[in-house]
């Protein structure tokens, strides 16, 4: 490897030191909120992919948005056994579907998947139903298992299961825009820091 190779792969390094590879999605939400208490969560196996499905579970609570009663929650995610979640993998899709008496409240198509300690995370957009202007450009589905499931809830299911839950769906807040006088220090950092490797290195 030549040493300008050994200097971007060392630079590059340096630079992702900070980054921490998290399975959360580490996204902030805000109303409104739509809560199924505690619904079934199934788990099932088809080697080498998995499915998580909630079906039929009542809307108990709302937050900054009226649904007639009688709402209901209903999701499916299919992934890949080997990372959950790999959106490169061709079994990564879902959906979720939150119906009232009227029709459609929110409807959406999976985009992201993460997890934490006892929760399942699950990012929706392509927004559809009466809610849909209200939810934004994607919502987040929390699932918080009843029971303790430990750190990789994936890892604790086994096919077959059903769990019970606890369904929170929120509007994602979206991630504010670095103003360019703000980001270009930042810039200007990464690239001082390439040449002072540079110089040291020859």
């Amino acid at each position: 490897m030549t040493r300008l190779s050994w200097t971007i792969a060392f630079s590059l390094g340096v630079l992702n030191a900070g980054v921490v590879s998290a399975t959360s999605l580490n996204l902030m939400t805000k109303l409104p909120e739509i809560t199924a208490a505690a619904g079934s969560v199934e788990y099932l196996e088809f080697a080498p992919d998995g499915d998580l499905s909630v079906v039929g579970a009542s809307v108990t609570e709302t937050d900054g948005l009226i649904v007639t009663d009688g709402a209901v929650l209903d999701l499916s995610v299919g992934f890949g056994l080997g990372d959950p979640t790999d959106t490169g993998d061709f079994a990564f899709g879902g959906f979720l579907d939150i119906s009232d008496l009227v029709g459609a409240v929110l409807v959406g198509d999976l985009r992201r998947i993460g997890y934490h300690e006892d929760a399942i995370e699950l990012e929706f957009d392509g927004l559809s139903g009466s809610a849909a202007a209200d939810f934004g450009a994607s919502a987040l589905a929390l699932i918080e298992f009843l029971d303790p499931i430990g750190l990789d809830p994936f890892a604790a299911l086994s096919d077959g299961d059903t769990r019970r839950a606890s369904i929170t769906v929120s509007s994602v807040v979206l991630p504010a825009a670095i103003p360019l006088p703000a980001g270009l220090p930042l810039v200007l950092t990464g690239l001082g820091g390439l040449i002072l490797i540079r110089r040291r290195l020859d």
